[in-house]
């Protein structure tokens, strides 16, 4: 996402954009933009740098007060740390047109070069799965056709939802341990063992390495909400075990099958497992999107779109 701060400005120096990133064109250097955890990123690219370079915009970078950075190829990347509010974009404004202003000044004549190649003519912005960059149209073309060949390889990979069913359901097996914990000592809080049983199952399908695909998704939500099911009846059962242990003295399973027939107790499994379903819905809302879009992280190369 495009932050509003980062998007203003972009939007003041003419720069386009991709789905997280503002870049464009200042004078002769390319120029990225962008937010991170609790801080701001500018990063910008020059037609060269040699050590009297890197010294003087040291000099304008501590000057502004800013403690964090490192240097790039043929660049360098500054971090503005946001804790409580955030950074001024003012600030970033100023601090971007002293470090452009300075390259542009000692390098006139010279353009910005293809990250990929070092050719400084015909180059444009592009954007491959929202990182923007700076291509000649030969490195573009040679992207493209890498990209086509590793989405195609995506695609083809062979796997097998059998055995990533198997190995979502052995891996969801430790959340009914985790369930038992919960009912014995936090009763209906057992419910929200139901996650476990999903994030393992994830890891055990693809441990297991079950077909990446659509149908992969569901089967590893078919297995989480079979074991949230099982998971929730076995521990319900094993804290029936325990509270007789504590009250006889001993384990009577004889006593355990005859107190779950009880239609107050079944339908006190029937509650628990409808929380559970109702909790694993709700998570399922916001981990399918995640869990498809790792499964089908196919790479898209494409222009940079206008900042609106």
């Amino acid at each position: 996402m495009l932050w509003p701060g980062i998007k203003k400005l972009g939007k003041e120096l003419n720069f386009e954009r991709t789905d997280s990133e503002a870049a464009g064109m200042l004078k002769n250097c390319f120029v990225k933009l962008y937010d991170g955890q609790n801080i701001k990123v500018l990063e910008i690219y020059v037609p060269n740098i040699d050590a009297d370079d890197k010294n003087v915009n040291i000099k304008i970078i501590e000057s502004n007060n800013i403690k964090k950075y490192e240097w790039l190829a043929n660049g360098i990347k500054i971090i503005f740390q946001e804790l409580i509010r955030p950074y001024p974009i003012k600030n970033i404004k100023k601090i971007l047109e002293e470090i452009t202003g300075y390259f542009s000044n000692k390098y006139t004549f010279q353009a910005i070069q293809c990250q990929y190649c070092g050719q400084q003519d015909g180059t444009e912005m592009f954007g491959i799965n929202n990182v923007s960059m700076l291509t000649c149209n030969d490195c573009y073309r040679q992207i493209e056709k890498n990209i086509q060949n590793e989405n195609m390889d995506i695609k083809n990979t062979q796997g097998n939802y059998f055995l990533g069913f198997i190995g979502a359901i052995l891996f969801s097996i430790p959340g009914i341990l985790a369930a038992i914990i919960f009912f014995v000592f936090l009763n209906r809080l057992a419910a929200f063992s139901a996650l476990i049983y999903i994030l393992l199952g994830m890891i055990g399908y693809k441990k297991f390495k079950g077909k990446i695909s659509l149908g992969g998704a569901a089967v590893v939500i078919g297995a989480g909400l079979l074991m949230v099911g099982v998971g929730t009846v076995i521990a319900y059962s094993a804290n029936i075990l325990f509270l007789l242990y504590k009250e006889l003295g001993e384990i009577n399973f004889e006593a355990m099958f005859y107190i779950l027939e009880i239609p107050e107790v079944q339908g006190e499994i029937r509650t628990n497992l409808l929380l559970s379903y109702v909790i694993s819905c709700l998570f399922f809302v916001f981990q399918i999107n995640s869990m498809l879009k790792d499964w089908k992280n196919q790479k898209i190369i494409k222009k940079l779109r206008e900042i609106k």
